[in-house]
């Protein structure tokens, strides 16, 4: 019952915070056209649309960056020193990963229209994730960032769904997750709490490996679940 009260509270208080992180995050955007318009008063209706059309454009890229921005900001603020461990579900730590996972799917809209970029790689690094040289993110689905290591020279294909935390009876499990050098990870697979990637692995496109896999180095491994397919 305390649970559920507790859940109650916290989703009413994330509702609004919503509007609030969102709104700040809209204010250089909202700058930017209340400024077209008023430098363009004077001209004609065509090309008061063009310039405020754009400004519109630009205002809504503005608003993706400040949310990434802002979030990255509070998220490396706020972030856990989380290991593997497991917590009550009504637990400090639980309510502050409760918290950045707010912050973080805020974030997940403007990820999605910017990965692969820089942009997504500094979001990761600023909540905690391990980004090596060379190595190419293009899924906007990594949970838990100060949990995940990734390797130098390795590819993270679009719609990859890593995620190092799960909930088994009332408690969450936090188990990071480690992908080694010079890895391909494919499209669409989902990589679970403890798993740790070999160098020079390959998980194939839609596979999903089990919690606690230990894939070894020069592996490739596909299916549901996802099982050795050869060694290299």
């Amino acid at each position: 019952m305390l649970w559920k009260i507790t859940q109650n509270l916290l989703t009413t208080v994330v509702v609004f915070y919503t509007g609030i992180h969102w709104g700040l995050a809209s204010i250089p955007g909202i700058y930017l056209v209340l400024t077209t318009i008023e430098k363009t008063f004077d001209s004609s209706n065509f090309e008061r649309a063009l310039y405020i059309g754009i400004s519109v454009g630009l205002a809504y890229v503005l608003w993706m960056l400040s949310t990434i921005i802002l979030t990255s900001f509070l998220s490396f603020i706020f972030k856990p020193s989380i290991g593997a461990t497991r917590v009550p579900f009504l637990s400090a730590t639980s309510i502050r990963w409760g918290f950045l996972n707010v912050l973080d799917r805020l974030a997940k809209p403007c990820i999605h229209h910017m990965v692969p970029s820089w942009i997504t790689d500094f979001y990761y690094r600023a909540l905690g994730c391990k980004i090596g040289r060379g190595s190419f993110v293009s899924s906007d689905r990594i949970n838990d960032p100060y949990l995940v290591s990734i390797g130098d020279n390795t590819i993270i294909g679009s719609k990859v769904i890593i995620t190092p935390h799960l909930a088994e009876k009332n408690e969450l499990v936090f188990s990071p997750i480690v992908i080694g050098n010079n890895c391909l990870i494919g499209l669409g697979s989902q990589i679970n709490p403890g798993c740790v990637i070999g160098d020079g692995a390959v998980i194939a496109s839609r596979a999903i490996v089990p919690k606690y896999t230990n894939v070894p180095a020069g592996e490739v491994w596909g299916g549901i679940p996802a099982k050795l397919i050869k060694k290299k």
